[in-house]
């Protein structure tokens, strides 16, 4: 009876799987990359952006991320095992996810899947995932292009979250703090760029604490340290006391309607919490004396072209009515000397847009949107960028 018991045991337990690899090395037209593997929810994966060195284009999605492959597209879906290729539906032994800012794949996905796709181009053997044949004379021949790429000058991004620590920042009627929100929002958008090649990302603050508003543009110089290619956004939730609903996104200069003047004293009103602060004043002669050397200087207009990319990219989902550019005299852009912006996400006094502010999925699409503004005004902007690191 014992005998038949362990027997019994022995067939309804599963085998053992195969020693979990510590790492992936990928062959490609350079040296060799080695990816280290990630086990965040139990089962082996590696980050999406290994594909990279495959030749492969990875971009995400507010829901997921598509690859783009020798000629094919993969779609996937956060924390779904499934994805499409071809108009086939493909199922994977874990789902895909998303941990410290990257999107990862399971291990089989690289070791198995990718290899018997595509036998021709790809060869996996002792924990080497290598291009073979035609693909790899391929990527050998493009490979230059790629390193010229990557030596483009460094896409410096400064995320400022606004308020934090005793500013609070405005509140909505479900409770939810401005200082809050934008602090996840500007989380999310550096885990996306991070994933990105080529940029340098650096938030003024990355915990509830409060920095002062001079103190902002300040930082966000010296981390440009001289360098071309940086741009300073700060995020915020805007209020109002009237119904009011939608995104809009502010440049450094004089403010030309009532409305702008509010959003102006509204923001610059921060300066209160700080130290011996007292009520900034948009209009003032100091700040007056610093947009006169602001009119028809690259910054201006760059900071102007920057507002209109990311109300262009929040209004491809927005459910809120597109306000459009603005511009005022706030402070904490006064003094960065790199395009600089402001953007208030949505309307944090409005009762329907505070609850979308208050969901992951929102914040995750206003971080996308954001992203995506910032890799197109670079793109735009790349000859200029070249030209100046050059000089």
């Amino acid at each position: 009876m014992i005998i038949r018991l362990i027997c019994l045991l022995l067939v309804a337990t599963p085998l053992r799987a195969a020693a979990q690899p510590s790492a992936l090395a990928i062959e490609g037209a350079g040296e060799p990359v080695r990816v280290a593997v990630a086990t965040h929810h139990g089962h082996p994966a590696f980050p999406a952006t290994a594909l990279a060195a495959l030749g492969g284009q990875w971009v995400e999605e507010p829901a997921g991320a598509r690859a783009v492959l020798f000629g094919d597209t993969l779609h996937f879906e956060l924390f779904s095992p499934f994805f499409t290729v071809g108009g086939e539906t493909v199922q994977l032994v874990a789902p895909v996810y998303r941990a410290g800012g990257a999107v990862h794949l399971p291990h089989q996905f690289f070791v198995e899947w990718l290899p018997a796709r595509y036998p021709d181009r790809l060869r996996y053997e002792d924990g080497v995932l290598r291009l073979t044949g035609a693909a790899a004379a391929k990527a050998a021949r493009e490979a230059p292009t790629a390193r010229a790429a990557r030596s483009r000058p460094t896409r410096i991004v400064i995320i400022d979250p606004g308020h934090g620590g005793r500013d609070p920042g405005k509140i909505g009627p479900n409770g939810l703090r401005e200082k809050d929100v934008t602090l996840a929002v500007s989380r999310r958008l550096a885990a996306l760029l991070r994933a990105r090649e080529g940029y340098e990302v650096h938030l003024t603050r990355t915990t509830d604490t409060l920095i002062a508003l001079q103190d902002r543009p300040a930082l966000a110089n010296r981390w440009k340290a001289g360098r071309p290619a940086a741009i300073f956004i700060s995020i915020h939730a805007n209020s109002a006391p009237r119904a009011a609903r939608g995104f809009e996104t502010f440049f450094l200069s004089e403010a030309r309607t009532e409305d702008e003047r509010r959003v102006a004293e509204m923001e610059n009103a921060a300066v209160q919490f700080e130290n011996g602060g007292r009520a900034a004043n948009g209009d003032g002669h100091e700040l007056s004396a610093i947009l006169n050397t602001l009119r028809n200087d690259f910054y201006l207009r760059a900071s102007n072209n920057l507002a209109e990319i990311v109300q262009r990219r929040l209004a491809a989902f927005h459910p809120g009515p597109n306000r459009g550019v603005k511009q005022a005299g706030l402070v904490v852009l006064v003094g960065a000397f790199m395009p600089a912006v402001l953007v208030e996400m949505a309307f944090i006094s409005d009762q329907r847009e505070a609850r979308l502010l208050g969901t992951s999925e929102f914040q995750q699409k206003i971080a996308f949107a954001l992203a995506e503004a910032v890799e197109e005004f670079f793109d735009a902007h790349e000859h200029l960028w070249l030209t100046e690191s050059a000089s």
